[in-house]
């Protein structure tokens, strides 16, 4: 799933929890934490091709058309970020240290449990068991049109029942 639609649905999540459940949840860390496997993967390749275009260090004939520099660190680093089992031992670290249950985190878990349905073997398919296992599951690709589309239609009807029931309020700084 592209990274927007990531971050709205664990906004989504984080909100309908905070509101229903009565628990104490950060929108905002939450939907840090939903993006944080693509920020972790394509993050740095992006930000030094950027860095790389803009200080001229990038041959500018290999640019035309608007593309940056290909530039392939931090891409490894997507199995990493993508694993239910990194995830894990993030998520029991993370809470035994903090003495509480990091909520937050569970952006991150979501964004795991639906990369593995909305990743195809063609691209970047979730190896959600690394790195004990090469499993992938060759879902629907998120960028196949329809399926974009439905994404999108259903971000916005939750997102209108969220605001029928009157839990989304104006947010006062990142909560």
């Amino acid at each position: 799933m592209d990274i927007v639609a990531h971050g709205l649905w664990a906004a989504a999540g984080a909100t309908a929890a905070r509101k229903s459940a009565h628990v104490r949840i950060r929108v905002g860390w939450t939907v840090w934490w939903a993006m944080f496997p693509d920020l972790l993967a394509f993050g740095p390749p992006v930000a030094i091709g950027l860095w790389l275009l803009l200080t001229g260090g990038a041959d500018v004939r290999s640019v035309r058309g608007g593309h940056l520099p290909r530039v392939t660190f931090g891409v490894p680093l997507y199995p990493v970020g993508h694993s239910l089992i990194v995830f894990l031992l993030v998520f029991a670290l993370t809470s035994l240290l903090a003495r509480r249950v990091v909520l937050e985190l569970l952006g991150w878990l979501s964004h795991i449990l639906i990369d593995i349905f909305t990743h195809s073997f063609r691209y970047y398919a979730t190896r959600f068991l690394w790195p004990v296992s090469g499993v992938r599951f060759n879902g629907i690709p998120w960028w196949t049109p329809w399926f974009w589309c439905c994404t999108y239609v259903a971000l916005a009807i939750v997102y209108f029942l969220l605001w029928k029931k009157g839990w989304l309020t104006r947010a006062r700084g990142i909560q």
